[in-house]
């Protein structure tokens, strides 16, 4: 009996051992990389450090600007401090970060640190990566899109947390200073891409429902909403610049995920262990194509899915190849009911189908230049095809054709560009891009069901589309900084060409205080399929939109930032866009500024339009810190626009304001502080849409709804108070990571309007509105 007592206690004793040896503190290891911001070079020698309590773990980078160290789990400052640069702090590091543990750093050189011993930190959290920006910009983290609440992991849904950009729940579509979200430009990997959402160009042009890129492939990225720099072109709302991170070199590792937005899976790696080529990959399945067998009948069959990926092989002589690819599959149709008693909800004697694909992918070479700048080489073709068609049941059960869409475009692409600095003083960046547009084009419609079908755009064929630029940002003096650029593109397809001035200058009063003014010329082709509308004239066809010149506006900018401490900061800036050269109807309240989701243009289109935006963008901003974050936002703006009648009118995005409130707390808990829970939350308060007024009269004839176009656009809807909650909770394991997630956008259900709907029963009119709540959960582990 005793022996048995010995053993019992023998064996408690190395059970606690082991439960106190597996409950002792987990390290893991960073990785990370510093270069010169400018000419994206390593730099050898700088010191890396961060401080636990009394001690300092520190080390330095080596030949290839590398270094390494171990931390336990939480959250840590990190500074880097070279001679000759603006030393750097990355405050609030989490380890681990969940999908990556590299920590790449660009440092700014600093003509005033090289006569200085003593070196003041700087941090630079929302400064874009482009060096070239100066106002308008700003770089966001991927953290910042899976932690914002109403993010939903969605780039363009984080941006409408951003002063002057608002945003719905139908759709990712972003009116970025009241413009419509067609206006933006996306760009992977310094190479233009079609917008990377599911069901793009279906729910909204420049949006779609949700997002193709993952959190997982995705590094630190800029964001813009006006008087961008030259590099960027064939834009007129703003730009997303987006990069895909390179895959860890030190280890391969996996990620699972499954939610309610698909089933992910994810790795990255070397390809050999030693070596310095690395590998990145997600793939994503839809999660209702899974559940189709069980959604309700109304929803049919919605299945998507989509794959990014990033190769990365260094060479030799110091330059870097990359192959890198974004895209997507979108299946979605639905049935019409044979059974008219079934005919419950809207449009359930109507069936549809709809394919699509999209995406971008590249090949690009990087060589340095004597140290002191790169140049880049990139083959690439993107593009999207949309097929689409829809029918109607009418009462005797006769199919009548609607819609039958055929839109396939692609291009391709060689983009080249060198990047010199010739000091601290003068950074040059000129290049071209040269894209063989391809397109198969044929859409046709029906007025009404039981209507013949009209084609509205038709053709096949190619273009060349051609862009260049060039530009100089100069340090004139401590305080004063300059860019002077200019952008050019030409397109074969309306042989119209465009030469755009563009310049900055940035008045740094203190360390604390800077003033900026920025101007930019920008222009914008229109969707391929509105220069091939055909016009029967006698025995001959005709285009009457070929030669349609591009949309042009004039973007001024006047700034103020205030550095209140590393991170605490407030931004103002006062925006005002003239648009001229806009292709409207004559006679018409038609503008193509208002443009949603209408394919079809009934109608020549001329470039008499204009339209102007004005108002000012406020940013009151409290970086995490402490595992606390907020923000404080707000745009109060106008936006109007004259048709081809010569009115001027609000233009259908005048919201007039947008208020975001948005914030969240982040706690470590657990003995060894290896749990993360998290709690995040946003609050919208933004003005309606515009819609058109009823013609009482025509509508009580015709039995139907009709509307006053000639006070088009002179009703607002309701106001929208949308709010969105977010909560994580994760555990850190020494093999692993797992992750619980909730997200709900629209937790209150404020409603979104559609126009005016007629009861055909009663006869009775009433808003047509939607309310839609958008609940994500998920589950994800990393190992």
């Amino acid at each position: 009996m005793r022996e048995n007592i010995r053993q019992i206690i023998i064996s408690l004793i190395l059970f606690l051992s082991c439960t106190h040896l597996n409950a002792q503190s987990i390290f893991h290891t960073v990785n990370g990389k510093v270069i010169d911001k400018d000419n994206q070079q390593p730099i050898v020698g700088v010191l890396v450090f961060t401080e636990l309590g009394d001690s300092t773990i520190s080390t330095t980078t080596d030949y290839d600007g590398k270094f390494s160290f171990s931390l336990k789990a939480g959250r840590y400052n990190v500074k880097f401090k070279m001679l000759g640069y603006q030393s750097f702090i990355f405050e609030e590091l989490a380890v681990p970060n969940g999908s990556n543990d590299q920590l790449n750093i660009s440092l700014q050189e600093d003509e005033t640190v090289l006569s200085e011993v003593e070196v003041v930190y700087t941090s630079s959290k929302d400064e874009p990566q482009n060096t070239m920006a100066i106002a308008s910009g700003r770089q966001f983290t991927v953290e910042e899109t899976s932690r914002y609440a109403g993010g939903f992991d969605d780039p363009a849904r984080m941006a409408t947390s951003f002063a002057g950009v608002a945003g719905s729940t139908g759709s990712n579509g972003m009116v970025i200073r009241g413009n419509a979200p067609k206006g933006v430009l996306w760009q992977v990997e310094d190479m233009p891409i079609p917008d990377p959402n599911h069901l793009s160009n279906i729910v909204a042009f420049g949006g779609g429902s949700v997002t193709a890129l993952s959190t997982y492939v995705l590094d630190n990225s800029d964001f813009y909403t006006g008087a961008f720099t030259s590099d960027y072109g064939n834009a007129m709302a703003g730009v997303f610049d987006l990069s895909l991170r390179e895959g860890n070199a030190e280890k391969r590792s996996f990620q699972a995920q499954l939610g309610v937005n698909g089933i992910d899976f994810g790795a990255e790696g070397p390809f050999k262990k030693g070596g310095n080529a690395t590998y990145l990959f997600n793939y994503r399945y839809s999660t209702f194509a899974v559940l189709a067998p069980i959604l309700p009948e109304e929803m049919g069959f919605l299945g998507y899915q989509d794959l990014s990926f990033k190769v990365v092989v260094p060479t030799k002589n110091g330059g870097e190849w990359n192959v890198w690819a974004v895209g997507g599959a979108d299946r979605q149709y639905r049935n019409a009911s044979m059974d008219s008693t079934e005919w419950t909800f809207d449009d359930a004697n109507q069936s549809f189908s709809t394919n699509i694909l999209f995406g971008g992918s590249g090949i690009s070479y990087q060589l340095p230049i004597n140290k002191n700048g790169y140049w880049k080489n990139i083959v690439g073709m993107s593009g999207n095809a949309t097929y689409w068609e829809s029918s109607e049941l009418n009462s005797s059960l006769v199919e009548n054709p609607l819609n039958d869409y055929k839109n396939v475009q692609y291009d391709l692409t060689y983009k080249s560009y060198v990047h010199y600095k010739f000091g601290p003083k003068h950074t040059h960046r000129s290049g071209i891009t040269i894209s063989q547009k391809h397109y198969d084009i044929n859409m046709k419609e029906a007025e009404g069901a039981g209507d013949p079908m009209q084609t509205f755009a038709v053709g096949n064929g190619n273009a060349m589309f051609l862009q260049a630029f060039s530009q100089s940002k100069f340090q004139l003096s401590r305080n004063w900084s300059m860019n002077l650029g200019v952008y050019a593109q030409y397109f074969e397809g309306n042989e119209q060409y465009s030469i755009e001035p563009r310049a900055s200058v940035k008045y740094q009063l203190n360390p604390w205080h800077s003033l900026s003014f920025s101007y930019g010329l920008h222009s914008q082709t229109e969707a391929l399929h509105y220069y091939l509308l055909p016009q029967q004239n006698g025995d001959q066809l005709t285009y009457p939109n070929k030669n349609l010149d591009f949309s042009k506006a004039h973007h001024y900018v006047l700034g103020y930032n205030w550095n209140i401490n590393n991170s605490l900061r407030f931004k103002s800036e006062i925006f005002y866009q003239d648009l001229y050269n806009i292709p409207v109807i004559e006679g018409s309240y038609f503008s193509m500024l208002n443009l949603t989701h209408e394919f079809y243009v009934d109608g020549a289109l001329v470039n008499e339009g204009t339209g102007r935006n004005v108002g000012i963008d406020l940013t009151f901003e409290q970086f995490l810190k402490n595992g606390f974050y907020y923000t404080l936002t707000s745009s109060i703006f106008d936006s109007k626009y004259t048709g081809g009648d010569g009115v001027e009118r609000n233009s259908q995005f005048n919201k007039n304001y947008v208020i975001n409130v948005l914030g969240g707390k982040e706690w470590y808990i657990g003995a060894e502080k290896n749990k993360v829970f998290s709690l995040n939350g946003k609050f919208t308060f933004m003005g309606g849409d515009r819609r058109h007024p009823l013609d009482e009269q025509k509508t009580e004839e015709t039995g139907d709804v009709v509307y006053n176009y000639d006070a088009a656009y002179s009703q607002q809807y309701p106001s929208s108070q949308i709010l969105s909650v977010s909560a994580l909770y994760k555990t850190i394991r020494p093999k692993y990571t797992s992750q619980w997630t909730l997200q709900i956008i629209n937790a209150l259900g404020a409603p979104e309007y559609y126009g005016y709907q007629m009861d055909q029963k009663t006869g009775e009119i009433t808003d047509k509105k939607d309310v839609l709540i958008l609940p994500n959960i998920a589950y994800k582990v990393m190992f």
